[in-house]
């Protein structure tokens, strides 16, 4: 009879657990998660595979094998280092609260995807996409010709306690301090921003020959192609039609879960306000020491758009991009990693942690959400020439767009100084 009651209530603890959403199963320590696949149309006299879950088994300092499931020799990952997947509160802005809250924020937000090259020359992605803690994804692509053909892409929930460690063995700091504001997006718009505690300007000048080239055709680099119909708004062919009275609001496709555009959803921005840079200024800044530079971009209506960069000054001169290697891309926030990178150069970026940041200010200081404002980030080159020019790409929503293009005289920088 007591084992009969004890069997019950096992087995009504079980029905509950599931009943209010249970954590993974383990076998031998493994995490083993359901995939939502998306549905792909297979190339021709091509069959794609088909997967069901996925294998994460722990190897110790945040890496894991990871392994696709059923299937024989399904692809895998050995040691995958997930810590590179999970937001890190950068040298810029610890010790003050106001500058660690913004800079987690973005970097949850943001879209962080981390490639692996597997043999046979196929890539097999992990990303901790941007609409909410948990929602992550994998991919398996090979290229082809010139093209990347997907061949599998599904959607997985990594399980918050997992996520919450390796938080905690990256920064030392509780995640439970945190999961307010890493649960579900919480806004990052109408709060004054500590610029005091973030640096210190040393010297600074404007840049002469300022312009916002509003009767140049849209340039677009290989990601801003393939998502050309997500731009919603009709007869934008050029960057002054992004900023014209009767094209408001500019409308671009929706990014909604679990991870896809939705056609049928708008996000709208009144960029009327990028019709009217007033200077573009060129600063030494400082902090802990290191000397650096920023970038500020000041519009008419009081808006300021901050960049900055060590490897500001060192920009190779080049005539006009073509890929997204022959620019300096920057995220909003605060060293907020770059959308997508190899597994190496993501924990090179990381470990390097260098000073840069990207933000937008109101004309009383307070942090502007990019994310409702409809500029996400900049990809800043520089053009041959004597002394050449400095030239700055704000990307718009989900870097559907370039949504202005801004130049100004190259202004001859000095290197950025000092051990950060």
């Amino acid at each position: 009879m007591k084992k009969s009651v004890a069997s019950l209530v096992v087995c009504a603890a079980a029905c509950l657990a599931m009943a209010e959403g249970a954590p993974p199963s383990r076998d031998a320590a493994t995490l083993r998660l359901a995939l939502n696949a998306e549905k792909l149309a297979a190339p021709a006299g091509q069959t794609l595979p088909a997967f069901e879950t996925i294998e994460f088994l722990p190897r110790g300092e945040g890496r894991y094998d990871v392994r696709l499931t059923p299937g024989d020799n399904p692809p895998s990952i050995e040691k995958a280092d997930l810590r590179l997947l999970v937001p890190r509160v950068p040298r810029l802005a610890k010790g003050n609260a106001a500058l660690t809250r913004l800079a987690l924020i973005q970097r949850e937000f943001n879209r962080n995807e981390v490639h692996f090259a597997l043999p046979g020359g196929e890539d097999f992605s992990i990303a901790n996409n941007c609409l909410e803690q948990g929602r992550w994804e994998v991919k398996l692509a090979r290229a082809e010709a010139d093209k990347t053909v997907t061949l599998y892409h599904a959607w997985l929930t990594f399980p918050k306690a997992e996520y919450a460690r390796l938080f905690e063995e990256i920064n030392r700091i509780p995640y439970g301090d945190y999961d307010g504001i890493l649960a579900a997006y919480p806004g990052v718009g109408g709060f004054p921003l500590p610029l005091e505690s973030l640096r210190t300007a040393k010297t600074e000048r404007a840049l002469a020959q300022l312009d916002r080239h509003a009767s140049d055709p849209i340039q677009r680099l290989s990601e801003q192609q393939r998502k050309t119909k997500l731009l919603q708004t009709p007869e934008i062919a050029t960057y002054g039609d992004f900023t014209l009275p009767a094209r408001q609001p500019v409308r671009m496709a929706k990014f909604n879960g679990p991870g896809v555009y939705d056609d049928k959803e708008s996000m709208r921005f009144d960029l009327t306000w990028l019709a009217r840079p007033s200077r573009l200024v060129w600063r030494e800044v400082a902090r802990d020491g290191v000397t650096f530079p920023e970038i500020e971009a000041v519009f008419e209506n009081g808006y300021r758009v901050l960049i900055a960069d060590s490897r500001l000054s060192e920009l190779p001169a080049r005539t006009e991009p073509r890929s997204e290697a022959d620019v300096l891309k920057l995220v909003c926030g605060i060293g907020t990693p770059v959308i997508q990178a190899s597994a190496a150069d993501r924990a090179s970026e990381l470990a390097e942690d260098r000073p840069r940041y990207l933000m937008l200010l109101d004309p009383k200081g307070n942090h502007i959400d990019n994310h409702l404002t409809g500029v996400d980030g900049v990809y800043v080159w520089r053009e041959a020439g004597n002394p050449g020019l400095l030239h700055l790409w704000l990307v718009g929503y989900e870097r559907i767009a370039f949504v202005a293009h801004l130049s100004a005289a190259w202004p001859g920088a000095a290197p950025a100084k000092g051990a950060f």
